[in-house]
């Protein structure tokens, strides 16, 4: 016999309350993080939506990301016998003779087949998961960066992550 309605509200109201203790929580979680250097802050332009993210140089990753600039500086300037100018790609087409943007769509099979690669030589089944939820979602959610998120996207991560632990 199924559940009476009465039990059936009560589960739903028992969801719906936890839904929006995990909305509240992080809330407080991005307001807590607002204005911190230990974290990554982003500013959304209201006309276009366009994403800014800023590191602080105290910021832990800080040093790492300076690395990945220079890497991505020389491998632009042993492609292109040049160093980068102001309105050079950061990201550019490789198949291309001059400095070209990499098409978004270029960029999202990129960012696929690298977590693909990476997930296919990963023996840990937490890591593997998170990597495949992260080419289903198209971000990877961590601790450190879930207050850049939405609660929705943080249900998409987490839905993701599911199917893929099971």
């Amino acid at each position: 016999m199924g559940k009476s309605r009465s039990e059936k509200n009560k589960a739903r109201k028992a969801r719906l309350a936890d839904a929006e203790r995990r909305r509240e929580a992080h809330a407080r979680l991005i307001v807590e993080r607002s204005g911190d250097p230990q974290f990554v802050h982003q500013q959304i332009d209201p006309l276009t939506g366009d994403r800014t993210l800023s590191m602080s140089a105290g910021h832990p990753a800080a040093q790492d990301m300076r690395e990945s600039m220079q890497e991505l500086r020389r491998d632009f300037t042993v492609r292109f016998g040049r160093e980068p100018g102001p309105e050079d790609p950061l990201f550019f087409d490789p198949a291309n003779d001059v400095p070209t943007a990499m098409s978004p769509e270029a960029a999202v099979t990129e960012f696929d087949t690298m977590l693909e690669n990476m997930a296919s030589q990963i023996d840990d089944p937490m890591l593997r998961a998170q990597l495949r939820a992260a080419k289903d979602v198209g971000f990877i959610l961590t601790e450190s960066n879930m207050h850049l998120f939405s609660a929705h996207d943080i249900d998409a991560w987490e839905d993701a992550l599911d199917r893929h632990l099971n």
